[in-house]
Order: C-alpha cells, then structure tokens, then sequence
C-alpha cells in the first residue's frame, strides 16, 4: 500500500503510510482492542462493540467477518469493519453490516483508511453486502417547525444527555412530565440490572407484543447471548404492576453511548402508561451514570414511533444504507429503508401472525428471524 493524506468523518487530516498498514480479520483475541478503539470513537455504537459478534455467532450460528485496519510497526488499530452473512431463505445469503440494528458502518481514524476497509467488500464470497450508516447532515425541520420528510425516510432518534437525570427532568416540557408522574400514580415501578435471568421477564413481554404486532420474535437465546456477550454494558429494565412485568426494554451501552434496540410493553395495560415510565427510567440511569446520548433507534419521520421518541427531545438523523452488488455501490432511493415484504402479501401474514398462539408465534419466530436482517 502506498501512502497518502486521509479526512476522517469528524474533518480532521492525517497522513496515512499505508505501507506499513495491514488488513485482517480479527479474532476473539483482539476483543479487548477492539471495544477500546470503538468505546472511544465519536462516531460509534454500542452495536460496533466485539459483543454482537459473540452474540450472532453463539445464537444464531452466522458466519461473521470482522475487519482490522491495523499499524504493523506499533500493531495499532486504526480502523474496523464488522460484517455477518445473513442466510437466504433460497441461496447462500448476503452480506451486512450488521443485521438486527440499525448501523455497523466501518469506523476509521480517517476516510481513506475507511475507504481501504469497504474496498475489502469485494474479497467476500457473498453477492451484495449492506452497509448501514447514517447521513453526515441531519433531517431538516421546515420553517413552520414541522418535519417534513422524504416519503419513507428512516432516521434514527438520537438525544443528547446532560450530566444528570435531575437536569434531564427539568427540561422536559410539564406534560411530558405530568405523563411520567401519572404512570408511578396508577401504581407502576420500574428497576433495572444487568444479569442474565432478567431476559425471562423481558421476554415475557416482547415475544406477546411482538406477537400482537404480527411480526416473528427474536428468539429467547438471542437475548440471553446479548445479556452474557454485554455484561454490564446491558441494562435491562422492568416496569411491574403488582410484581408481573408489563413493560420492558433492553440498552446496550459503548463508552458514553447509549442505544435502546428492543422495548415493549402489554398492550392492556398501556392505558397505565408503562412506556413512560420504561422510558424515563432507563434515560435517568444512563444520564446519571454519565452517558452522553441516548439513540432510541430508528423510526419513520412524522409517524407515532417518530412522535413518542420526539417528545423527549430527540433529535432525527437520517440513515443511509446502501448494498454493494457485483463491484457497483447502489443507494436506497431518497436515503429510505426498504422493510421486508411490503404490500399485501406482508398485511395478510402479519394479519395471521396476531391470530397465532403466543407459543407458536415465540416457536417460528425463532426459525424464521436469523433470516430478517432487520
């Protein structure tokens, strides 16, 4: 490799000698490294961390190729590129960085060194690898103060924290925190912890809501692979009413970065306002133990998902995920997310999947999930 000026994302410039940079695959040796590399990066996530890599491979058996861009003289790691294939229902599968969240873009110390790592898409076997990230410039409100964004434009809702959970609370608006205080007056408590048998009553909720949702589940195992790969970097939260789980969600956590992938709550009970609660008292452990944002995943612009995650001050960042397909890089018109099975046909399994008992619904979904990279 030949040497040369790079720009990273955040616009700073560093000279590359790219002769004594190498390219491998890392192995659960480097894991120390690379969490250290990705903890303190600006521009990471809790997904980039060594752990979803454990976590894909010990529940779902995917096959997963993990990049290092790293110094040969010193052995410093100057970049990284995490990659899974995704099985085909029929064929060999595809490629992407990285299923089951919402990014898992290369990170670097500068954009040709970044360049160098997609460049490696083309040494894999699979036909097309997805490559998701967000856009540098973030959604735009109109004058009005309204969104008004592209026709299926997905973003990410990111809020940044301040130092404390106090301070959280006081800039929120009184209705906001008129809904959290009704949710603790209809008698809901919320905790939260890190072990690994809390994923039962997690899972409790998730798999019925997302049951009555009429979409597969995660399977049990993936979630307590998540809980075991994190550790303390998972925090799984509770919110009870008379000591049975109505609410719960799941965050996973990179330095002073935050994400919530899964939330849920038992659609008879929402009248009480667990989501509120959930919410709130997952924020006020991450502000409080010195977290800088908050990612609360991805939506569609102006939808109810968008709304909810609005009102607590987030702030949307469009993503931008493109697949590299024989050697040609295409972008997903108008910076969208295509879903799986849109249309019709995916209104009537959904329809039937509602109707489904909860144990059969948890039962194929888990057969079926490895397969949705979403």
């Amino acid at each position: 490799m030949t040497g040369g000026i790079g720009k990273s994302r955040n616009g700073s410039a560093d000279f590359v000698d790219h002769s004594n940079l190498i390219l491998r695959e890392a192995t659960d040796a480097d894991q120390p490294a690379w969490d250290a590399y990705v903890e303190h990066s600006s521009v990471s996530t809790p997904y980039h961390l060594y752990a979803w890599r454990t976590a894909m491979s010990i529940s779902y058996g995917l096959e997963t190729r993990y990049l290092i861009a790293e110094n040969c003289a010193d052995k410093r790691i100057r970049g990284i590129f995490p990659a899974a294939r995704v099985p085909g229902f029929f064929g060999a599968g595809r490629y992407c960085s990285l299923p089951y969240c919402d990014r898992g873009e290369p990170l670097a110390d500068n954009e040709t060194i970044r360049q160098l790592l997609l460049a490696a898409t083309d040494d894999s076997e699979a036909a097309s690898h997805e490559i998701r990230d967000t856009l540098d410039q973030p959604a735009k409100e109109s004058q009005s103060g309204a969104y008004h964004p592209p026709e299926g434009c997905k973003v990410r809702m990111v809020l940044a924290l301040p130092n404390s959970a106090s301070e959280l609370e006081a800039g929120f608006k009184s209705k906001l925190r008129s809904q959290i205080r009704k949710s603790e007056k209809n008698g809901l408590t919320a905790d939260t912890g890190s072990n690994v048998e809390r994923v039962s009553e997690f899972f409790a909720v998730y798999a019925q809501n997302m049951r009555n949702l009429g979409s597969p589940a995660h399977s049990k195992q993936w979630f307590e692979s998540i809980a075991k790969s994190y550790g303390s970097s998972c925090s799984i939260g509770i919110v009870r009413l008379e000591g049975s789980p109505v609410g719960a969600g799941i965050v996973l956590r990179a330095g002073a970065k935050v994400a919530i992938p899964w939330a849920s709550t038992l659609k008879e009970f929402n009248s009480l306002s667990p989501n509120m609660l959930l919410y709130w008292t997952l924020l006020a452990e991450a502000a409080d133990s010195g977290a800088t944002s908050f990612d609360f995943g991805r939506s569609t612009m102006g939808e109810g998902t968008f709304r909810f995650k609005k009102q607590w001050g987030a702030i949307p960042e469009p993503l931008n995920w493109t697949t590299v397909l024989n050697e040609t890089t295409h972008t997903l018109p108008a910076n969208s997310v295509t879903t799986i099975g849109s249309g019709k046909a995916r209104r009537v399994v959904e329809k039937i999947w509602r109707h489904l008992p909860v144990s059969i619904a948890t039962t194929l979904g888990a057969t079926v999930r490895p397969y949705i990279s979403l």
